[in-house]
């Protein structure tokens, strides 16, 4: 079986499938291969600008190094440097230290990377052109640029940083040089020639490549030490420290993404062959997808824009038929809770849809018919029925009332006689005189007294039948010898199996618009199995007074009155049975 769904929402469905789904798509596969273009375009300038650094820092290294090997070198400098060594006379030797300074400021007159140049000798004399930073020279004996000089004469050596715990420089790397010349004719006492060089140079070169770039540069040494960067908080730090870089040199792709926190980072890194250094890019995966995300959002503004105007358009054209639809829908709806006054009004500019409502209500008026038709029906045959009931009193009754009769005129006297054959005439008068289906119900509770004055004289006057009826409940209409049934059978089923006090009570009142009457005895009770074979036992009873059972009571008035009214039984063994009919409240005789 196909599943239905409503027009409205097969046509949400469809505008999702065909439209909206296909756009998100097509935006999403778009965006991408943008991204991938955007992203290329970027790595290609990115490994260009890196490759281009790179080479510029390395020939300013070179420079450097050939600049601290130059001092090295130089046969007029040393031998003033190792005069200074041996000079003991103040005077003298502060003439020498100006020599000294002099040619030191002519050799770097045009070079500003130099921040101090110190000369160890090997008998333990210093010589310090300018300030060092660190502060004390046993730091420089004990550094591994000392160490290695001296291990590979004249060779350069350089470290990053060394010394610069103190406030002051706790933000700034300096690059430290270090040459242990050979001993000569012109060096005989200079054992190590320390350079403090500043990174200004490197700074300015490196700001030539930053200034427009969107991402973040690093610049790191051979030992992966951090040098350059625009966190502060990154200098001196090994790369492997950092938590996005720790795993830099395992990658085999100089480009690549990592997934920092919330965010993801792509990181791009070029290395000198020669120096080693390192030039790491790094770049927020947003910010550099920033354009095309903005593409997509634009693009998406749109799409909602266009949305907004296609719903209300659709709603507007789709008025004219869901809302008619709905209605109907509503009213249909109606009539299956028996509601038959759901006649439509459609008016719209839709011949179809007219149309609809015109047969809907059409359909609702021969319905109508039908049912007005089909209930006189049921009615004259109710009425047949009934003539059939009252024309079949039942043999046995009619015996053991005369019996009763009998006995009571062997035994008793002639007032008793006539009271119970009385009370059995007006019985049968009740049955066969009024051919109505509806009578009163006080008509209807004097004969149920005269039926109780009966029963009283044939199992004996041993059980109490109180009646508690409003005065103003009793001009109103119920259905005849409707109540003697029940009682009957409280009477037959019920106390006549107990001992003790016995007791029938039937009250009658109004309560949310219908009319309640309650029948309940102190009998011995019935099952929940009992009840339910009660409704479903087509079984006729043989000793009643007119063999009408408890179903066929419900039946009645079903029939009589409709659907929604009937018979409820509420029983707890051994304690009590109580028989609840609903009634309509009617002021006047039915037909």
């Amino acid at each position: 079986m196909i599943k239905s769904r409503s027009m409205s929402k097969k046509f949400i469905s469809s505008f999702i499938l065909f439209i909206v789904i296909p756009f998100i798509i097509t935006s999403v596969v778009v965006n991408k291969l943008y991204e991938g273009v955007l992203v290329s375009h970027y790595n290609e300038k990115t490994q260009q600008n890196m490759e281009q650094l790179s080479m510029d820092i390395e020939l300013e290294l070179r420079q450097i190094s050939l600049n601290v090997a130059k001092v090295s070198n130089e046969n007029e400098l040393l031998p003033l440097v190792n005069s200074w060594y041996e000079e003991k006379d103040s005077v003298k030797k502060l003439e020498i230290s100006t020599k000294i300074e002099s040619k030191l400021d002519y050799l770097f007159a045009y070079q500003g990377e130099v921040n101090s140049i110190v000369f160890f000798s090997k008998n333990g004399q210093i010589f310090k052109y300018n300030d060092p930073l660190y502060k004390n020279d046993s730091d420089v004996k004990d550094s591994s640029l000392y160490k290695e000089s001296i291990k590979n004469k004249d060779k350069v050596f350089s470290i990053n940083n060394f010394n610069s715990s103190d406030d002051v420089n706790a933000y700034r790397i300096d690059f430290l040089f270090g040459i242990s010349p050979e001993y000569s004719w012109y060096n005989t006492a200079t054992e190590f020639i320390y350079y403090e060089i500043k990174t200004e140079a490197l700074h300015s070169i490196y700001s030539r490549f930053t200034n427009d770039s969107v991402g973040k540069m690093i610049i790191a040494d051979s030992k992966g030490e951090i040098v350059i960067s625009p966190d502060k908080s990154l200098l001196g730090k090994n790369v492997s420290q950092v938590e996005y870089l720790k795993d830099i040199n395992n990658k085999d792709n100089n480009i690549y993404k990592y997934n920092y926190k919330k965010d993801t980072k792509y990181i791009s890194k070029y290395t000198s062959e020669k120096s080693g250094w390192t030039v790491i890019n790094i770049i927020d995966y947003k910010a550099l997808t920033k354009d095309t995300t903005n593409i997509i959002k634009i693009l998406f503004s749109i799409f909602v824009v266009f949305n907004l105007f296609f719903i209300l358009y659709c709603k507007t054209f789709f008025k004219d038929i869901l809302k008619p639809i709905k209605e109907l829908i509503k009213k249909m709806k109606g009539i299956k809770d028996g509601r038959l006054d759901e006649i439509t009004n459609i008016n719209t500019n839709l011949e179809e849809i007219n149309e609809l409502g015109s047969n809907y209500n059409k359909m609702i008026n021969d319905i109508k018919n039908l049912m007005v038709e089909r209930d006189l029906k049921e009615r004259e045959r109710s009425k047949e029925e009934m003539k059939v009931l009252q024309a079949q009193i039942n043999p046995h009754f009619i015996y053991n009332t005369l019996n009763v009769i009998k006995l009571m005129a062997m035994i008793s006297k002639a007032e008793s006689i006539r009271k119970v054959t009385d009370s059995f005439m007006k019985l049968l008068s009740a049955t066969f005189r009024n051919e109505s289906t509806f009578i009163t119900v006080r008509e209807e509770l004097e004969y149920l007294d005269n039926y109780a004055d009966i029963m009283k004289v044939r199992f004996g006057d041993d059980f109490n039948l109180v009646v508690k009826v409003e005065e103003e409940v009793r001009n109103l209409y119920i259905i005849k010898l409707i109540l003697q049934p029940i009682v009957e059978n409280a009477i037959v089923h019920g106390i006549n199996e107990i001992d003790g006090a016995k007791n029938i009570i039937i009250a009658g009142y109004v309560s949310e618009e219908n009319l309640i009457f309650e029948v309940e005895d102190n009998g011995r009770g019935i099952t929940e199995e009992e009840v339910e074979s009660i409704f479903t036992s087509k079984e006729k009873s043989n000793t009643s007074f007119n063999h009408i059972g408890i179903k066929n009571i419900e039946s009645r008035i079903r029939l009589n009155c409709g659907q929604g009214y009937g018979i409820k039984i509420e029983s707890e063994k051994n304690k009590f049975t109580k028989v609840k009919l609903i009634l309509p409240i009617l002021m006047k005789q039915e037909s």
